[in-house]
């Protein structure tokens, strides 16, 4: 080659060069600029901000599930719903409107428990219902309220264990091993 040639030649080589530098150097930068924002140490479990603002969140929930629990549990809606003025079917719709608007009033709350818990918890909501109407079933129309009682509680006791209080236990096994 000759030197006039050699010239252009090099500019070719070194301006190729270059360019190549300041590509890689550019993706070497943006990629060290990602990989220190995406890799910023994550916060400890017990004493990150998050938790400690979500656990009091969480502990009111699962204290309103078992508060729904134990209202829906039939002793305590039938004492706290029953009058002698109502007929077996007023006390019926009563006792199952009582459960779902207080179901729906703690919809929100499934947000802060366990899906298991919360499956359990639809599936005591919807067990209590099934065992009302059940024990409605059969019952004159214009049967008085103490007869569907007599009936839930003959229905309760050959249930055996009731699906609130199965719930109620799992509940409170899974707060314990939070704590």
């Amino acid at each position: 080659m000759h030197t006039t040639e050699y010239f252009p030649f090099m500019f070719t080589v070194v301006g190729g060069f270059l360019k190549l530098l300041i590509v890689f150097g550019g993706a070497f930068f943006l990629l060290w600029y990602y990989l220190k924002q995406t890799r910023k140490p994550a916060p400890i479990a017990g004493g990150s901000q998050d938790h400690q603002m979500i656990l009091p969140l969480r502990l009111q929930a699962y204290e309103r599930f078992v508060l729904f629990l134990e209202r829906i549990h039939p002793s305590n809606l039938i004492l706290r719903l029953n009058s002698p003025d109502l007929s077996a079917l007023q006390l019926q719709s009563l006792l199952v409107r009582t459960i779902r608007e207080e179901f729906e009033y703690n919809l929100s709350q499934q947000l802060y428990i366990s899906g298991n818990s919360w499956d359990l918890i639809k599936n005591a909501k919807e067990e209590s219902i099934a065992m009302i109407n059940q024990a409605s079933s059969g019952l004159a129309e214009n049967a008085p309220a103490s007869d569907l009682v007599k009936r839930v509680f003959e229905v309760a006791i050959s249930r055996g264990k009731l699906p609130v209080e199965t719930t109620l236990e799992e509940i409170k096994k899974e707060l314990q091993r939070l704590f």
